[in-house]
């Protein structure tokens, strides 16, 4: 397991592996770039505003088919928890919950491509291209996984041990999404296609404080995962019972 942290780098490597483009992000020889807009991406902050708004331009065409990681995330007794924690401590916890799905997904130079209430969708292998996309998705799962249960003992202190149904569920599969901008007006960088639904829907199989990954995925894992309990799951949408595996950290 690669658990070294990715340091803010200073060219988007975005741009350099796709076009031997070295856009600075950092320092003063990064300040005549952002007098034109261009700043590190909100998605990653080892890519610039370029990988993400002028795709189009850059790969000369709208969308690609690549080989892509797809993670979901989402919080668990949601509803619940709003009721019990008021609106600024749910308000607050949604704020570690990004914090963390950032730090996660960054540290293992993928995108968090956006948060939807309390999910989350991070993309690995694009545009930072990872010969190991599946494993470093898994990776940070675990991660975002051990720092969301260090919050939900602060969460617990914090409303005096109350019943409290807090955890992140997860889902992963791997295979190619059609990736690039969508809309004319309006444009919105993202992930599209078969692979992205079904990492959704995994994601909706999965119990709090699991992460449940396709068989696609397991098959790259498994070795790190020789226990992993295997389920099989009927999703919605699709025409057969898919087979998943709920991965445990091994110590």
């Amino acid at each position: 397991m690669n658990d070294s942290a990715k340091p803010n780098v200073l060219l988007c490597k975005g741009c350099w592996q796709h076009m031997k483009m070295p856009i600075p992000l950092r320092g003063p020889i990064s300040i005549p770039f952002r007098v034109f807009g261009i700043r590190p991406s909100q998605m990653n902050p080892n890519l610039c505003t370029i990988c993400e708004t002028n795709f189009t331009r850059v790969k000369r065409r709208k969308q690609i088919v690549v080989p892509t990681t797809i993670l979901f995330a989402d919080v668990r007794g949601y509803t619940g928890l709003s009721e019990t924690l008021g609106a600024e401590k749910m308000a607050n916890m949604l704020h570690c919950f990004y914090d963390n799905c950032t730090k996660a997904v960054w540290e293992k130079d993928g995108i968090v491509n956006k948060f939807i209430g309390d999910a989350a969708l991070a993309i690995f292998n694009f545009p930072i291209m990872q010969d190991d996309h599946v494993q470093q998705a898994v990776w940070a799962a675990l991660d975002l996984l051990k720092a969301c249960d260090e919050q939900k003992e602060q969460v617990t202190a914090e409303i005096d041990g109350e019943n409290l149904s807090l955890g992140v569920g997860i889902g992963i599969h791997t295979g190619e999404a059609s990736i690039g901008e969508l809309g004319s007006s309006y444009k919105e960088f993202t992930a599209i296609g078969p692979v992205v639904n079904l990492a959704s829907r995994i994601q909706g199989q999965a119990e709090p404080g699991e992460v449940l990954v396709t068989e696609d995925v397991y098959q790259v894992v498994a070795d790190s995962f020789p226990h992993a309990e295997k389920r099989v799951c009927d999703l919605k949408g699709v025409d057969h019972p898919v087979t998943g595996y709920v991965l445990v950290r091994q110590e």
